[in-house]
């Protein structure tokens, strides 16, 4: 039996639907236990793991989990991902590979559950063997942020008597970055500007922002931001604003790269 077909075999009777969480795909280990991990990508709905542990003679060992299915989400919001894990014998990889040969067997099934952005909390078993693990995004350097992009904002406003309710704008978004803590965000729409600085800190691919700034209208106001992610093609980020009293903003932010 050949792998990648019984993979695709499983996939495709997934129901298909909007993703319906943040994107968890990335390096994730435990900062306590450097040395092993699991990946995690994610496409819509459904995770790929790849798990690289030992084995009990101290031998490197991998295990996949190929069709781990979103099962929603608990009234706390924390998400839960669920399949079954496999491991597969094959070719050696310095002769001509044949995917043929490629024998997957399932040893189990792997659990990632998630109620923060970073962090989540991994449970397996291999051949009636129990694991819990927390992990969390692993990090080697800092996004730079830089750069001038061209989007929106939009959200909604709770709490700010007239102004409540949805909004959206066009903006343009200017980001000043060091590439490391210091980080300043300018919003430019029809007819205001905001402008925010604060620090930044990054796990793996998500960074937050917690700072403060000012409007045109120069009320004074806290701003966070989490999920920002940004690359070559533009940058994206979910961000939340406190005014004073009990008005608050919370929406996304995001454009594409100005420039060639």
């Amino acid at each position: 039996m050949r792998f990648l077909a019984a993979l695709l075999a499983c996939l495709s009777t997934s129901a298909l639907g909007a993703t319906a969480t943040t994107d968890f795909s990335d390096l994730w280990y435990n900062p306590a236990e450097s040395g092993w991990g699991v990946t995690l990508t994610q496409q819509n709905q459904i995770l790929f793991v790849t798990l690289f542990v030992y084995q009990a003679n101290n031998q490197p060992k991998w295990y996949v989990g190929p069709n781990t299915q979103f099962l929603g989400a608990d009234a706390t919001g924390a998400v839960t991902f669920s399949g079954p894990l496999y491991e597969a014998t094959g070719p050696y990889f310095g002769n001509a590979f044949n995917p043929n040969d490629v024998q997957p067997n399932q040893v189990g099934t792997i659990t990632f559950r998630a109620s923060q952005i970073s962090v989540g909390t991994l449970t397996y078993t291999v051949n009636n063997t129990p694991v819990t693990k927390t992990v969390q995004r692993q990090l080697w350097q800092y996004e730079n942020l830089t750069g001038v992009y061209i989007g929106a904002s939009l959200g909604r406003f709770a709490g700010c008597g007239g102004r409540d309710g949805y909004y959206e704008s066009a903006a343009t978004i200017t980001i000043g970055h060091d590439g490391l803590n210091a980080i300043t965000v300018k919003e430019e729409g029809a007819g205001y500007t905001c402008n925010y600085a604060g620090a930044y800190s990054q796990l793996g691919r998500m960074g937050q922002i917690a700072g403060s700034g000012t409007c045109t209208d120069g009320a004074a106001q806290s701003f966070t931001a989490t999920e920002v992610q940004g690359g070559v093609q533009g940058m994206t980020m979910r961000y939340g604003v406190t005014f004073a009293g009990a008005c608050t903003a919370n929406g996304r932010m995001g454009g594409v790269r100005r420039g060639s």
